[in-house]
Formats: structure tokens, sequence, C-alpha cells
């Protein structure tokens, strides 16, 4: 996996990962998440190039999409997996 930070034109900072998204990369999506946090602009994650992303990190990126950052550019079968995900857990 690997994660390219770009800022916009219209001041977003937009997180790209490519590739395979696993457990052991949250570590560092999360540095380059905090990152881009540091610049208080909006974020926004682009899956567009995830092959595939593993169950704990699938979770992982859905508490996040739901609380710190927009998703733009995802694949259809990256969000039917989120969904699918998203609908396996149970309600607090």
């Amino acid at each position: 996996m690997w994660i390219l930070t770009r800022v916009d034109p219209d001041e977003t900072v937009t997180l790209l990962l490519s590739g395979t998204f696993n457990i052991a990369g949250v570590a560092d999506f999360e540095r380059a998440l905090q990152q881009a946090q540091q610049l208080q602009k909006r974020v926004a994650l682009d899956l567009s190039r995830v092959r595939f992303i593993d169950r704990p990190a699938l979770q992982y990126l859905i508490d996040v999409t739901e609380h710190e950052v927009e998703l733009v550019n995802c694949p259809h079968h990256v969000a039917r997996w989120m969904c699918r995900a998203a609908e396996d857990v149970p309600e607090d």
C-alpha cells in the first residue's frame, strides 16, 4: 500500500490509497491523516486505486469516513464491501 497526499485547488487535502490496505497499513494511514488534519482543511479519501482491503482495515475506514473524512472516488466493489461490513456491526 502507498499513500499519496495532495492539496487540491479547492483547499481539500486528498489522501489517495493504492494497492492492498490491511491492518498493518492503518498506522501509516493514521499518521498521514493526522498530518492532513493539521493543515486545518477539509480531508478527503480517494480509494480509486485500492485493490483489496482486509476486514479490520475496512472497519477502520468505515469509522474514519463516518467521523473525520469525506469518501471520494470509491470503486463500486469497495463501496459494497463497506456497506456489507457496516451492516454486520452490532449497534451500541
